[in-house]
């Protein structure tokens, strides 16, 4: 087991032909310049991945998430040696990786098409790597057990003649089938298993050989959503049993939150924030970590600030607690972002420190209730690009129907303010304090 280190990891790819570049315009804070002249570039390459320093600890289970297209899989593919880094370090204990071919990397891919040779049984599938890394297959073994190899595989089987490197090969593969309780498939093919059962034969090729670390790459988006969520917590338990160094990635912010000891957020080629699942969902570091972390998303309303914690927008009216007073003085007179989240919404009575709006659309799930709402009233100012609607989440046991107009409160201990031009979050002096990492 080791720890990664990736190093100011860039990778740039050619564009097609009649392809312009456009690279992103927002960052995730402001950039030094001196920083940027740095960055490996050229006129005629797109740079998919920039300045991405990312530690992931021993025994760690780092999940990258982002949206599709942010450069998380290659990312992945770096790692494991599967495409070429254009500027950077990676670091897999205590070797530079950079150089070295994937199979001296000691590190194990799980993809997201399971990548299962179909000719092959399920034992022989978990067995192949550990052959060619072991010669199990036959090709170290001396002239005399290649003989007797030979003359004895027609044999019953318990009368084949078996080297000790197989004798080997074949202990592991039985250990990782009742790991992952697959015992009874091992004589079956590819084609004769369920999605969910190839997963499990995938994640058995990976840990069979024991790696430094794992690498996966969206494993489980081909599985409905039932067996999706068990072998979810099948991969956790089995991570934590093993303590191997795993790097996951997905675009679901769900089985990020729920499997990551930390997560990675990606977008558009830039790391935007790097922490535990819940340090993440209550303090993000700007305005697209906010919205994309947390189902359904954070609602934004534009507000103007005033001295000292009176917030306006046309007739909306509210007064902020004290300890947002100092983080906001600067910003007296001008526009920011209020950020709450849809559980931190609840129905209430008509007033100018609540939010009116009308019921456009309404989610009953049983144990949730979600509401799509639009802010209602002439006085209420949009900006830029957000929109007056608000996403709600109220008791299931309060019937609301499409149409009504109500009135929402939000909890003033839960309000995020970002910067509408840096979309940095802003954060007060009084904070919640941190808690140690812990698996």
């Amino acid at each position: 087991m080791a720890q990664v280190v990736l190093e100011n990891v860039y990778k740039s790819f050619p564009p097609r032909k009649g392809e312009s570049v456009a690279l992103p315009t927002q960052l995730t804070s402001t950039s030094d310049k001196s920083e940027e002249a740095t960055t490996p570039k050229s006129a005629d390459s797109v740079n998919v991945l920039r300045r991405i320093n990312l530690t992931v600890a021993d025994g760690e289970f780092m999940v990258l998430v982002g949206p599709s297209g942010c450069g998380k899989s290659t990312l992945l593919r770096l790692i494991a040696g599967l495409e070429v880094m254009t500027g950077g370090n990676i670091w897999v204990g205590d070797r530079l990786i950079n150089n070295l071919p994937p199979k001296e990397r000691d590190i194990a891919m799980v993809f997201q098409n399971y990548a299962l040779y179909p000719h092959m049984t399920v034992y022989d599938n978990i067995a192949f790597g550990l052959r060619r890394r072991s010669g199990g297959g036959g090709e170290n073994l001396s002239f005399a057990e290649n003989l007797l190899v030979g003359v004895t595989r027609n044999l019953p089987k318990g009368l084949r003649y078996i080297s000790e490197k197989e004798r080997a090969v074949h202990e592991q593969v039985r250990y990782v089938a009742q790991l992952l309780q697959i015992e009874a498939l091992l004589n079956r093919l590819p084609k004769q298993l369920s999605g969910g059962q190839r997963q499990r034969v995938a994640l058995g090729r990976a840990i069979a050989r024991n790696p430094q670390v794992f690498l996966m790459d969206e494993p489980l988006s081909n599985l409905d959503a039932k067996l999706r969520a068990e072998t979810r917590a099948q991969i956790v338990k089995l991570q934590r049993q093993l303590g191997t160094t795993t790097i996951y990635v997905t675009h679901d912010q769900t089985e990020a939150m729920t499997m990551g000891d930390r997560i990675a957020i990606l977008n558009q080629g830039q790391l935007q924030q790097v922490d535990r699942p819940l340090e993440l969902y209550n303090r993000p570091a700007n305005l697209f970590v906010a919205e994309f972390i947390g189902s359904p998303p954070m609602n934004f309303i534009p507000v103007e600030f005033h001295a000292p914690l009176l917030i306006t927008n046309g007739d909306f009216r509210f007064t902020l607690p004290d300890f947002w007073g100092s983080a906001l003085q600067k910003y007296d007179g001008r526009k920011l972002i209020l950020g709450i989240r849809p559980e931190h919404l609840t129905l209430s009575v008509p007033a100018t420190k609540n939010l009116p709006v009308q019921v456009e659309l309404a989610e009953n799930l049983g144990n949730d209730s979600f509401l799509a709402t639009k802010l209602v009233g002439t006085s209420f100012q949009q900006a830029g690009t957000f929109k007056n609607s608000l996403q709600v989440r109220v008791p299931p046991e309060r019937f609301i129907s499409v149409g009504e107009q109500i009135w929402l409160s939000f909890a003033p201990e839960k309000i995020h303010f970002f910067d509408p031009e840096t979309e940095l979050a802003i954060f007060p002096k009084s904070s919640i304090p941190s808690l140690p990492l812990t698996k």
